[in-house]
Formats: C-alpha cells, sequence, structure tokens
C-alpha cells in the first residue's frame, strides 16, 4: 500500500492519504481493519484457510521480537523473509490443530486455569491479580473466552508434541555405543601429492585455452553494476563551512562554562586491607588495628602504607596515588576521601577493593578554563552544536523532497543548495566511497531504485550522514571479452589441466597401496619422496591436527586387519591429493553421565517431532497464496 501512494501520490495528496488509513488503525487495530473488507487468504490447509491478517498480526509481532534482541532487524530478514518463516509456522500450526481434533486432544478447564493463574504477566506479588489479568486482556484487545481459547489451543498441541516426544526413548547401552564413537580416536598416515608440482607438466596451447574459455564463460563473468547519482547531508561538513566569529563563540563559552571547568583534584594515599587474602569480619579487625597504630601515635601513615598495605604497587610509594578526580573514585573512598582535610587520616571504609585508610596529601581547587586557552575546543564544540541543528533540518528537506519527487534528484538538490554528486562503479558486494556502505549497496540494486527508477528512501549511513541516491547507468553481468582475461583463462587452464594429473597420479598410487596393504608403493615411483609421510596420533573427530576434509575422511574409513593399512583418498579445495592410511583404531571411554544421557533424549525427542510434522506436511494438501508474501 505505502508502495502504492509512492507510486501514485505526492505532497499534500499523500499525506491525507496516510492520514485517512491511519484512522481504522488507531480505532480498531490491525486485526479489525484487515477483517472489515474482503477476506484474503494467505494459505490453505487440507481446506482450512489461514487468513492474511493472521500472517499480518504474527509478522509484526515477529518483528517486534527480533528488534528487541538486536536492535534492529538482522539486513538478511527482510520482509519477505519474515512472512515466508511466519506463514510456514501458522501452516505447521494448523496442522497440528488438525491432528489433535483427530485423535481426540483436548486441555481441561483446569489445566487452562492453572496455566494462566501461573503465568507472571498476571501476578501482582507473586499471586495471580483478576484486575491486571483484565487490564492487560483489554490493553490487547482480547476477550476473556478468546485468550482462555488461545491458551487451550497451545496446551493441546503440546499435549500432542510432549506425547511425541516421549516416544524417544535411548538405552543406556545405545548411549554408551555413540559416547564410545564420539570419542573414538585413530591413528594413521597421510601421504600428499601437490597440485601445485604438476603445472610444470602442463603445456597451454591457444586452441586448449581458448576451448576452456568458451566452455567456461560463468567463471569469466562481470559483475553487474551500477553508477548512483546521490545527494549527502553532512553534519560534518555543514560545521566545517559555517561562518562562525568570535563574540559566538564567547557567548557559547559563557553559556557552557561547566565544559570547561577543571574540577577538584584530591592527592590521596591509601593503606589496603584486601578482601581477597581474608573474610570480611578478619580483614575490618586487621584495618582497625592499623587505624589505632595511626591515631594512638605507634606508628605513622607512610610506614603502614609501605609495610603493611595488600596494595603493593602503590606501597612502594607509601600509598601515594596520585591527583584524583572524585567522580574518578569509588564511591564510598570518594565519600571518605571529599570530608579530609589536607593531611588527615580517615577511618577504615569499606570499597569495593576491601577496607582502606585515606590520607589526602593534597588539593587542587576547582578551575575554570579561560576562553582563550580553550578557544579550539570551543570553537569545535559550537559548530557541533550549530551543525546539528541543520542538519536535522536538511535530513528533512532531502527526506521530503525525494520522496515527493521521486523521479528526480534536481528538487531536492535546489532546496539544499547541494550539486549532485555520481559515483563510481558500485557492485552488489563491493565499491568506494557510497559503495563501501552496505545500505547504499542494497538500495542500489533494490527493485525501486534499479527497476523502477525511484529516488531510494534516506538511508542513514552514520548518525550524522544521510544520504538519498537514485540510479544513473547499469550494466547487466556479462561474459569478458577473451582478449581481456586471456592470462587469466590461461592460469585458470593450467590449474584446471594439473589437478587433472594431481588426480590420476594419486588415483594410480592409491591402486597400488590398495593391493599391498602398506606403503611400499612409494618406493616404485622415482619422483615420490617416502619420508614425505605425516604421521597422525590418537586423532579425535574434532581435532585440528590436520585438515577437515582429512579429519572427515580418517573417520569414514574401515580399519584393516590387525599389522596392515586401509587406505582412501581425500582431495583438497586447493587441488592437492591426499592419500590417508588407517593403521590403528582405539574406542572412546563408554562412561555415560546423566547429562550426557538427556542430551542424547533431548536430540532423539527433537527428531521425533521433526519426523511427525515432516510427515504432515507430505500427507497435507497445503496451497500457498504467493501475493500474501508480497
Amino acid at each position: 500500500m505505502l508502495q502504492t501512494i509512492n507510486d501514485k501520490a505526492k505532497g499534500w495528496i499523500a499525506y491525507a492519504i496516510v492520514i485517512f488509513i491511519s484512522i481504522p488503525f488507531m480505532l480498531f487495530g490491525i486485526g479489525s481493519y484487515l477483517d472489515g473488507g474482503e477476506k484474503v487468504v494467505a494459505a490453505t490447509v487440507n481446506g482450512e484457510d489461514i487468513d492474511i491478517s493472521a500472517v499480518t498480526t504474527a509478522t509484526l509481532q515477529q518483528k517486534q521480537r527480533l528488534t528487541s534482541i538486536y536492535g534492529t532487524l538482522p539486513p538478511q530478514l527482510d520482509d519477505k523473509t519474515i512472512k515466508e518463516q511466519v506463514l510456514d509456522d501458522l501452516v505447521t500450526r494448523e496442522l497440528l490443530k488438525q491432528s489433535v481434533a483427530e485423535y481426540g486432544y483436548r486441555a481441561s478447564d483446569q489445566e487452562v486455569g492453572d496455566a494462566i493463574r501461573g503465568m507472571p504477566t498476571f501476578q501482582k506479588d507473586g499471586q495471580f491479580d483478576e484486575t491486571t489479568y483484565e487490564q492487560l486482556l483489554t490493553a490487547n484487545r482480547l476477550t476473556r473466552g478468546t485468550f482462555e481459547q488461545q491458551t487451550r489451543d497451545d496446551i493441546t498441541l503440546q499435549q500432542l508434541t510432549s506425547a511425541v516426544s516421549s516416544t524417544g526413548f535411548v538405552p543406556k547401552q545405545q548411549a554408551a555405543l555413540y559416547q564410545s564413537l564420539v570419542n573414538q580416536e585413530r591413528s594413521g598416515q597421510t601421504y600428499t601429492l601437490r597440485a601445485d608440482a604438476y603445472k610444470a607438466k602442463v603445456t597451454p596451447d591457444a586452441d586448449s585455452v581458448k576451448a576452456f574459455y568458451e566452455s567456461n564463460t560463468s567463471r569469466f563473468m562481470s559483475d553487474e553494476r551500477v553508477k548512483l547519482d546521490y545527494l549527502v547531508v553532512d553534519q560534518a561538513e555543514i560545521a566545517k563551512g559555517l561562518d562562525v566569529n568570535e563574540e559566538q563563540l564567547k557567548a557559547y563559552f559563557d553559556e557552557n562554562a561547566d565544559m570547561y571547568r577543571k574540577p577538584e583534584q584530591r592527592k590521596v594515599s591509601h593503606i589496603l586491607v584486601s578482601l581477597a587474602k581474608q573474610d570480611k569480619e578478619a580483614a575490618e579487625k586487621r584495618a582497625n588495628e592499623l587505624y589505632e597504630q595511626i591515631t594512638s601515635g605507634t606508628s605513622d601513615f607512610e610506614t603502614l602504607a609501605k609495610t603493611a598495605s595488600d596494595d603493593t604497587f602503590a606501597a612502594e610509594q607509601a600509598g601515594d596515588m596520585g591527583y584524583l578526580n572524585v567522580n574518578d573514585m569509588d564511591p564510598e573512598f570518594a565519600k571518605a576521601a571529599s570530608a579530609l582535610k589536607v593531611g588527615e587520616v580517615s577511618a577504615p571504609v569499606l570499597t569495593s577493593s576491601g577496607y582502606e585508610i585515606v590520607k589526602v596529601t593534597d588539593i587542587k581547587a576547582e578551575e575554570l578554563e579561560t576562553f582563550d586557552a580553550v578557544k579550539d575546543r570551543v570553537d569545535s564544540a559550537y559548530r557541533d552544536a550549530s551543525a546539528a541543528d541543520v542538519f536535522f533540518s536538511q535530513v528533512d528537506q532531502l527526506r521530503t523532497q525525494a520522496f515527493e519527487n521521486d523521479g528526480s534528484l534536481d528538487p531536492a538538490a535546489e532546496a539544499l543548495g547541494a550539486e549532485i554528486v555520481t559515483s563510481d562503479w558500485i557492485t552488489r558486494t563491493s565499491g568506494e566511497g557510497i559503495g563501501e556502505s552496505s545500505k547504499v549497496r542494497e538500495a542500489a540494486f533494490s527493485e525501486a531504485v534499479l527497476n523502477n527508477r525511484f529516488n531510494s528512501d534516506m538511508l542513514e549511513i552514520t548518525p550524522t550522514r544521510a544520504i538519498v541516491v537514485r540510479l544513473n547507468t547499469h550494466e547487466e553481468a556479462a561474459v569478458k571479452p577473451f582478449a581481456e582475461v586471456e592470462k587469466e583463462v590461461t592460469d585458470a587452464y593450467i590449474d584446471s589441466e594439473s589437478r587433472k594429473l594431481t588426480v590420476a597420479a594419486g588415483e594410480a598410487l592409491l591402486a597400488k597401496m590398495n593391493e599391498t596393504n602398506d606403503w611400499s608403493a612409494l618406493e616404485t615411483v622415482a619422483e615420490l619422496v617416502p619420508e614425505d609421510v605425516v604421521q597422525f596420533d590418537k586423532l579425535k573427530r574434532n581435532d585440528r591436527k590436520t585438515t577437515p576434509q582429512v579429519v572427515q575422511e580418517v573417520f569414514k574409513m574401515q580399519a584393516a586387519e590387525e599389522g596392515k593399512v586401509s587406505f582412501s583418498n581425500t582431495i583438497l579445495p586447493n587441488g592437492d591429493y591426499v592419500i590417508v592410511g588407517l593403521s590403528k583404531v582405539v574406542d572412546g571411554d563408554t562412561e555415560v553421565s546423566k547429562g550426557s544421557l538427556a542430551s542424547f533424549q533431548s536430540e532423539i525427542s527433537r527428531r521425533e517431532q521433526d519426523a511427525l510434522l515432516k510427515a504432515m506436511r507430505e500427507q497435507a494438501e497445503v496451497e500457498i497464496n504467493p501475493s500474501a508474501l508480497e
């Protein structure tokens, strides 16, 4: 609907339409608005309809949940993706509802009542509160009957899924066997034929390279790309361009004097009795004993700070911690230090570090810096503050003009007194300048900008930089001319052929090893070096001692007879051919903890539920209305 407004209505007409459609939403809620017109079906499940209003409401709720979790919607979750997930969940729920009706599941009144009374949302001081219950239902436009039916449906569905879950049973013997396999250790060796070593054996001729190019054109495509016209509002640039005089700066300085005031600083020393070495009672007793020695004259503060403090770093300076702002101190420490005059010592105070005895040795009074001393800082702060107002005003102008005149940036440029700029080439994944922003790239290849050639929405690149873009030039992805990529094609041909040679050599060598069940075949090939065999010992499934491909292959292999080696192979992404020899398998510990058994049980239960839902979907007649996802 909003896209239609954007397409057809501008200026006061657009605002009138927005206000008009907003009134029903405010008065009756989204559900009432949608239900008031012709019923639109989002999907049909075994003849039962799922209304579009249910999808709309559930989508809104899901977006609110995601926003509360992430702060903003993740970029990969656009409206269509969320709607697809929501509709899929609603179809699953409808299938479950049909199943519970068929099998006779139904939550009792007692179960429904207990569930509602137990919901923390409806409780006050730990007890169910009838008034709170009624108020929350009214606020969410729900009647008691509707909410209680929803609760009954939820409990009933849970009865079915719980019944299925309970059929998932794992005997301890099976869990022990599984644990033994998971913790299994395997030993053996690997030998690698390097694809790079075979590149020297490839002689690229012109015909072969050209044929390779023609058979693999998809590997030599240029990226789809665009150039964009854009207008940007940048608070930093606005600040630079402001005309500022000294009279304005002095007035700003006077109005914001607290920003240029040096706070009082106190030079403090302390004796720390840490709680890390003893309990609170013992630490308090020791701190009081030290304080008594100071006040009685038995010892002085500096001596005890050197010999008895648990702050060994400050002890080297007789407890001196230097000049500190009160706001930088622990709250209790600050309270004690603020109450002291120069030379006075506090009684022990409990802070986050322990018990501390505080002494103030000097005080630097609060000081207001002169205008001349901070003129540069005042200028920067004044410009930032003034530019912020201009920035928000210009952003509002740009948004309004770009929306009302979505076929051109000229009116917005005229209103701002700015020049339209054209970007360098931007692809879907990269670009320079504004193309570095994923928001710009996403907008550039959106339906509205790329195909409909509208201005984009306002894009907030940073909190102080906003931009609107529109398409200038669009180039489709295309096969690059052979002359342009000849070297790239030649390198790709050599790489492809060297991989084939590597595999051929590896297969031949593997066949010999499978005949002998040992590594002696390496000695029959002059160019191979038996010393390059690499040993792996006690390899586990999650080890990183070697590549993931090798680990995966090792644990797929069958162990050979004792004294022999079983062989297999894997090919690495870079084309290297790795021959894997397995010589020893040791089963893991079979002891199964209660936690592990519970995990096995939970996994089996989850699989049972998944299997049930999969079977329901396969047997059901489900029709999806594509327009419901638009």
